[in-house]
């Protein structure tokens, strides 16, 4: 019966109905106080006003004596009965008051179908104005004295149903934004919930993404979280460029110094490998003791392998460097050694249940272990393949022909030259 108004919108119109009964009987008994002459009828005329300034009090105190909740539910009921009071008072007021004054009157039904359209659904809106209509012409019919009442009467015709035309229009439009701005709600609560999921899901998977790159490596975290994880984890071969490095003399190191002092070389010396092997996208294979395996362009491909290998290892030179020497002033005799390979492997996920290690699997892995164990200190080893994509950047030197133990003839080292200031003062 009632269009779907808000519980502030009711208030507004229960206040604004209260004003108009009020604005009525105040007019009606000024009126009848200053010139009751005109009134047909005096005494009905002020029962019309007593009872309608009565109807105006019970609507300014009924936000007072009701709930919101219940003055929401009681909506339809009340607006009906509102606009059917509307029409009775002011057709018992033109009754009463007579042809003199009746006219002034009866503009006041104009205010019964405007409140009707506006407030109700249109059938019962068209209902309230025809009622409204056949009171009045009830009482041109029964009451003498009226000029032209069929003039008078299409006159209000016209005039009720041009405001109801306008108030039913501008009451649709409210009706359609509203169920607009409801659509809208409706749909941003699902965005945001939507969203919601969304960005637990993420924080989800960052967290796990964060408790995997504890115990992997960066791109191997995320290649099991991709949606091609399984086939990155199947075993396949790729050209990858290998790096092995560890510490000279760490054994009789460990063997004379407190546990407390290992740890701080340790850590020291992690830090300055990990943090260039991050910076260079480089995937750890492993850690044992002092040293430290990392392979380039698995499983993120790179687009030159040996190249980044040796690039980080020209700059690992200096931090490691520094490193070196701050042991030699607390008495440490540390150093380091690395070595360098490049060429084809088998990638892939090997162990058991419970442990699982993705890791490069073939002869440039064997090699690369084969040359760190053999450089000397601060010294860096390439392979053949090494050297040969690297040299014209970072020149490299022949350094000999090792017999390594598991390869049936000499295998051909190169070394790294060292590019500091300081080596090439020393060099000359």
């Amino acid at each position: 019966m009632v269009r779907p108004f808000s519980t502030r919108a009711w208030l507004r119109l229960i206040l604004a109905g209260g004003i108009l009964y009020g604005g009525g009987a105040a007019a009606v008994g000024f009126v009848l106080l200053t010139s009751p002459e005109i009134f047909r009828h005096p005494a009905a005329s002020t029962v019309v006003a007593v009872f309608t300034g009565l109807c105006a009090l019970g609507l300014f105190a009924l936000p007072l004596l009701v709930s919101p909740l219940t003055l929401r539910r009681s909506a339809p009921v009340l607006g009906v009965v509102a606009n059917l009071l509307s029409t009775l008072i002011v057709t018992a007021g033109i009754a009463s008051a007579g042809p003199d004054f009746g006219s002034l009157v009866a503009a006041a039904y104009i205010e019964a179908p405007l409140f009707a359209m506006y407030m109700l659904r249109r059938r019962w809106a068209v209902l309230i104005a025809v009622l409204a209509l056949v009171g009045f012409a009830l009482v041109l019919a029964v009451q003498d004295g009226w000029e032209a009442p069929l003039g008078r009467w299409v006159f209000l015709l016209a005039s009720v149903g041009a405001t109801s035309v306008l108030m039913g229009v501008i009451a649709e439009r409210a009706d359609r934004l509203a169920e607009s701005e409801h659509a809208l709600a409706v749909e941003l609560a699902g965005m945001n919930h939507t969203l919601e999921e969304r960005v637990d899901a993420q924080v989800r998977e960052i967290e796990r993404l964060g408790g995997l790159r504890r115990f992997l490596s960066p791109q191997v975290a995320d290649a099991v979280l991709s949606g091609d994880a399984e086939a990155i984890m199947r075993p396949h071969r790729r050209r990858i460029a290998v790096f092995f490095c560890d510490l000279r003399g760490f054994t009789a190191f460990t063997n004379s110094t407190e546990p407390e002092e290992v740890v701080d070389v340790l850590d020291e010396y992690y830090g300055a490998v990990g943090g260039l092997l991050q910076t260079y996208d480089a995937t750890v294979g492993g850690y044992a003791g002092d040293g430290i395996m990392a392979y380039f362009g698995d499983p993120v491909p790179h687009e030159d392998p040996a190249q980044a290998a040796v690039e980080m290892t020209v700059e690992l030179r200096q931090g490691m460097g520094a490193a070196v020497e701050n042991w030699q002033r607390r008495g440490y005799d540390l150093n380091y050694g690395v070595g360098l390979t490049f060429g084809y492997a088998t990638l892939g996920v090997i162990g058991f249940d419970g442990r699982y290690d993705y890791t490069p699997l073939g002869g440039v892995v064997n090699l690369a272990a084969r040359l760190c164990a053999h450089a000397g200190p601060g010294q860096v080893l390439l392979d053949h393949s090494t050297h040969a994509a690297t040299t014209s950047q970072f020149p490299s030197e022949h350094h000999a022909d090792l017999d390594l133990k598991g390869y049936p003839v000499l295998t051909k080292v190169y070394t790294l030259a060292d590019l500091r200031p300081e080596a090439r003062s020393a060099t000359l």
